[in-house]
């Protein structure tokens, strides 16, 4: 083969390859940990994939030598090149750009292991089509060079190829030659019909279906192996919510005194009445209300800063200086944020007996401190990381 005829695809690899580092740009890079072979390739494998396209090459050459000799060009896809030359210079012509690119960016590799990988892969596969494409192209000079008698001939002879008999089993047509003998009398316009008969695959998909009617109906309303589609429907909701709940107790055990918010649905507040009714009720009252240990909780007075994020904090590691241990072992961080959230929600219930307000009057950060507060403090009690 001459060299014009390898210098268009040549130019087409070599083109792509320069270009492969812009793509791999905005491509995410693969972990160091993936097992995946096409996330993290070895040399060798890049090595494999080189000696495949050598040799595809090598059977490229051959067959174009092979379609000399029958008498055509030996060029095929050269020819199919030829008429391209435009968009292989715009390739070339994008290349050259993407080497200014790699100039202009500090440190970028040339060609990544991962993406040579995928430019080889790609090469072994438009040679792969080559030779197909070259194979069809031969087995056609063939036939015209040995004559319509010698293949009718041949034909006879072998009989139907494995393809061939294959495709008689599924379509079961009758060959044009032969189509005189199943074509009905009746004519509309000119058009006449052909009596074929409905095709093997056609016919078994049907009765395929028929038979797995009746194995559906005995297993589903007969026997009861299988589930009602509605009791599986059932079946597969359940088990949705059961993975919401997991999902969302997963993403409650995560919550900390950075990320918590005050709930307000009516089933965590009762969980964190339960709560404080078993574990806080001895020192600040059944209410809330405070007694001789711990102060009220139900007014806007607070020792150190009334926030969700403030009471969860107090909750989670105490006040050990005031008699207030941690309960972070004892509570799971789901539970904090509930009990937080029920002490908040008692704000301004005024229960019997309630305790005179200790601290400083609460104002939430962003909102206008109170008139009767103003001179109270001149420190910023939202400064405090804890609650009483």
């Amino acid at each position: 083969m001459r060299l014009r005829n390898i210098l268009p695809f040549a130019l087409l690899l070599v083109g792509g390859l320069a270009a492969a580092p812009v793509l791999a740009q905005d491509a995410a890079p693969a972990a160091a940990s993936a097992a995946s072979l096409l996330e993290n390739p070895t040399m060798e494998t890049n090595y494999i994939l080189l000696a495949m396209a050598v040799l595809q090459v090598v059977i490229i050459l051959t067959l174009s030598g092979i379609m000399k000799t029958l008498g055509g060009t030996g060029t095929v896809w050269a020819d199919y090149l030829k008429g391209r030359r435009a968009a292989m210079v715009l390739l070339v012509i994008f290349a050259a750009s993407s080497l200014d690119a790699q100039a202009a960016i500090p440190g970028l590799a040339m060609v990544t292991t991962q993406t040579l990988m995928y430019w080889l892969i790609s090469t072994n596969i438009i040679f792969f089509v080559i030779i197909v494409a070259q194979l069809s192209v031969v087995r056609g000079m063939v036939r015209a060079l040995s004559g319509p008698e010698e293949e009718a001939a041949r034909k006879a002879k072998e009989g139907d190829s494995f393809a061939d008999a294959i495709l008689n089993k599924l379509t079961r047509t009758v060959k044009v030659e032969k189509e005189q003998d199943i074509l009905m009398h009746h004519e509309y316009d000119g058009i006449r019909e052909l009596d074929n008969v409905l095709p093997p695959w056609w016919l078994w998909l049907f009765y395929g279906t028929i038979i797995w009617s009746v194995v559906y109906i005995f297993n589903v309303h007969v026997s009861g192996t299988w589930l009602h589609q509605a009791d599986e429907y059932e079946q597969e909701m359940a088990q949705a919510k059961a993975d919401v709940a997991a999902y969302l107790a997963k993403s409650a055990a995560a919550v900390d005194e950075k990320t918590v918010v005050a709930l307000t649905d009516a089933s965590a507040l009762a969980a964190g009445k339960n709560t404080f009714v078993t574990y806080c009720k001895a020192c600040h009252g059944e209410n809330g209300e405070g007694n001789a240990v711990g102060p009220n909780l139900t007014d806007t007075y607070w020792l150190h800063g009334g926030s969700i994020n403030h009471v969860f904090t107090t909750i989670k590691y105490g006040v050990v200086e005031k008699g207030m241990q941690s309960w972070q072992k004892d509570l799971k961080p789901m539970e904090i944020q509930q009990v937080a959230s029920y002490i908040l929600s008692l704000q301004g219930s005024n229960p019997a007996n309630a305790k005179a307000p200790q601290g400083e009057l609460w104002a939430p950060e962003g909102s206008a401190s109170p008139a009767d507060s103003a001179s109270a403090s001149a420190t910023d009690s939202t400064a405090v990381a804890v609650v009483k």
